[in-house]
């Protein structure tokens, strides 16, 4: 079991580091929580998620998007002149369109661990329907 959990650890740590060489800029979970509370509404949440993850839990206001990797960024729903800050469950499928938005012009970042991080860190969610 310890091997396992140093496992995660190490492949966790070797993920975020890798996408951050990879010109992927990375938000900490409590980092958005002390932006939304010092200054609402904060970045807006790019959710990339499925409909039934979202449904599960997400942060408010945030957009759900699972297209978003394969979607033109204009027809995102995101407002080009604001920060967004892309979520998915754990930080593995969100770094992808964080890259993606970057390289056309948004001023996009990766959620570290995802909303399994949002949830650890304290951050404030919200049940039910898409958005």
């Amino acid at each position: 079991m310890k091997a396992l959990v140093l496992f995660l650890v190490i492949f966790f740590l070797l993920w975020d580091l890798g996408w951050m060489a990879a010109g992927v800029h990375q938000m900490l979970p409590w980092r958005l929580r002390r932006l939304r509370e010092e200054a609402p509404p904060g970045p807006q949440v790019l959710d990339v998620r499925t409909p039934a993850e979202f449904a599960l839990f997400h942060i408010p206001g945030a957009v759900n998007r699972p297209d978003a990797l394969i979607a033109d960024p204009a027809a995102l729903g995101l407002d080009p002149k604001r920060p967004v800050v892309v979520a998915c469950m754990t930080g593995h499928r969100s770094p992808f369109v964080t890259k993606k938005l970057a390289a056309r012009g948004y001023d996009a970042t990766n959620l570290t661990w995802g909303m399994l991080g949002w949830k650890l860190a304290g951050g404030k969610s919200v049940s039910g329907g898409t958005r």
